[in-house]
């Protein structure tokens, strides 16, 4: 083996005299081995040609210049590399208990570092633990209970990629998993000004726990997708940089894959380097559904904000829908795999249309959409066709696959009667979604995902442009009749302030619903003077009994300094 090219990754961990040693030990074995069999077998050894005068001493001597020259070389870098938590070194240092770092659990594997390397530096936004974090909530075992109970039955309604046994009390949950535990307690944190603080924490423990330490586990997995479900507030933009950070968890662990059945090239070398790996011998039940509920919000963000690709679908998740079904772990496994189908062929559509050549009729493309969306509603279990978030979710996807009708004009000679049966579509199924989403009480609104938030604003856009669409063949007096969107709006405001009163919170600052109102009222003025005057054209504004301004002075300008600004630009920012 040529010294020129032993990777020094190899040897990164090792103690310096114990790879001088080794490899010094194995060359002198090499040389009584072939001393003891030329013996044995009462020969001379093989006379060899010398060349260039070098003699085996030479050669030997100059191998070991050049370990020494690698070990001086790991001796003086001032990298401060970790290797993944579960290999499994038998030649590493251990790390006494009592000097690892105040936040690694005792169940976390703390970063070894070989002699003569510096030591790690850890950041100043992971001093307290997570424990300490923990405990700063200040919960009463009676308060962490009522949440967790709340978690179950409020929030797994709208996106269930977690699951919770009924038995399991909050204080195992915290043994067992202390992320997800953390996260559900601060998203369901009442004081929304206290839930800002423990949010910073919680970022901060990611950044170490993920960024730092690379120490990725289904614990860091599902208490993420958690915190970034259910932050419906946040500072500064964060849902493309935390998909792509779920992504690289589930990626990470392997879980949208299929086991392999024969190790990897990099896993052979792993262990030809002496690092020792548990085998994974099969999928669980929750590794198959977190990979299905990372799909699930990847694929939301990409067909809102059109700036990542959702997590790739593989035949592995595919063959986890009907795994899940068949295990009947849990009830809303049922709605998880039903909410991921339709999904499915929302993405479909939202890939045909970025990257399709456009050159077969987009009829054709409808058609089979909708078909597939077909298919899948009748495969819906009966006691779920009625269930709120499956028919947000179903509406969503028949307005997703028919508002390519909106780009295109049909001329007044001749009107494509494909073309106006899908802006009907279309119009059915935005009305759809906001009886459904009206019939939801405000007070659940804080349990709801930020995907119904996407579907929010994707359908209210959807209704205007139905609303406002220059095209002489279409009817802009039916859609006024069939879905009224200012009375829809005012139904909308009259919820977020259902909502807002309950949060009862004094400094309106920090209460999201009455920003949220205020939104509502800001469009409903910017979008009611265009309005009135499609649908009242040779009425005089004066007498329509409304005070009707220029949409620019109509609109209040929303205040930019609030905590939750830059989450619902983020949201409502995709309704251009």
């Amino acid at each position: 083996m040529d010294v020129n090219h032993i990777p020094i990754n190899a040897f990164f961990w090792k103690e310096d005299m114990a790879v001088k040693g080794k490899l010094r030990d194995h060359i002198t074995s090499v040389k009584w081995t072939n001393a003891l069999v030329d013996a044995s077998e009462c020969r001379p050894s093989p006379t060899v040609r010398k060349r260039n005068g070098r003699s085996s001493a030479s050669r030997t001597a100059q191998l070991e210049a050049k370990l020494d020259n690698i070990v001086s070389l790991l001796q003086t870098t001032g990298g401060t590399s970790s290797m993944p938590a579960d290999w499994d070194n038998a030649n590493s240092i251990a790390m006494p208990a009592q000097n690892a770092p105040s936040y690694l659990s005792k169940t976390d594997h703390p970063m070894v570092t070989p002699p003569g390397m510096p030591s790690p530096v850890p950041s100043s936004s992971t001093d307290c633990s997570m424990t300490d974090v923990c405990n700063s909530l200040q919960l009463t075992p009676e308060d962490a209970e009522k949440r967790i109970g709340s978690f179950r039955t409020h929030n797994m309604r709208f996106i269930p990629f977690i699951h919770i046994p009924s038995h399991m009390t909050s204080q195992q949950l915290r043994v067992e998993k202390p992320f997800v535990w953390l996260t559900i307690m601060a998203v369901l944190t009442p004081a929304i000004d206290r839930r800002e603080l423990v949010f910073a924490q919680i970022t901060n423990i990611i950044h170490q726990k993920i960024l730092v330490e690379v120490a990725p586990n289904m614990d860091m997995l599902l208490g993420l997708m958690v915190f970034i479900t259910w932050t419906t507030y946040t500072k500064r933009p964060f849902l493309n940089f935390y998909s792509h950070v779920v992504m690289g968890l589930v990626c990470d662990l392997g879980i949208n894959q299929e086991i392999p059945k024969e190790p990897s090239t990099m896993q052979a070398f792993k262990c030809a380097v002496g690092w020792k790996q548990p085998m994974t011998t099969t999928r669980t039940i929750e590794e198959r559904r977190a990979a299905l509920g990372c799909f699930l919000l990847t694929s939301c963000v990409a067909l809102t904000m059109f700036r990542i690709d959702a997590l790739r679908w593989t035949p592995h998740m595919e063959e986890s829908l009907q795994v899940l079904l068949d295990a009947k772990e849990c009830p809303e496994d049922e709605i998880l795999v039903t909410l991921v189908k339709i999904q499915l062929v929302m993405d479909k559509v939202h890939h045909h249309r970025r990257d399709g050549d456009g050159q077969l009729p987009s009829l054709l493309y409808t058609k089979s959409f909708q078909a597939q969306l077909d298919s899948v509603r009748e495969q819906i279990p009966q006691h779920l066709k009625q269930l709120n978030t499956v028919l947000l979710y179903i509406s969503t996807a028949e307005f997703i696959i028919h508002e390519s009708a909106l780009k295109d004009v049909s001329p007044s000679s001749s009107p494509e009667l494909h073309r106006l049966e899908s802006l009907c579509t279309c119009l059915h199924a935005a009305k759809s979604w906001f009886d459904v989403w009206i019939t939801i009480p405000g007070e659940d609104y804080l349990g709801m995902p930020f995907t119904m938030y996407f579907q929010f604003s994707r359908a209210l856009v959807t209704l205007y442009k139905l609303s406002t669409l220059d095209d002489p063949a279409w009817d802009k007096t039916m859609v006024r009749n069939t879905a009224n969107i200012l009375e829809i709006l005012d139904r909308l405001t009259y919820g977020m302030k259902t909502c807002a009163d309950s949060l009862n919170v004094e400094n309106e600052e920090w209460n999201i619903f009455e920003k949220g109102m205020k939104m509502t009222q800001s469009i409903k003025q910017g979008w009611e003077p265009k309005l009135m005057e499609i649908w009242y054209p040779n009425v005089p504004a004066n007498d329509l009994g409304g005070n009707f301004v220029a949409p620019s002075s109509a609109l209040e300008p929303l205040p930019t300094n609030g905590f939750d600004d830059m989450w619902m630009m983020e949201i409502f920012g995709s309704m251009g």
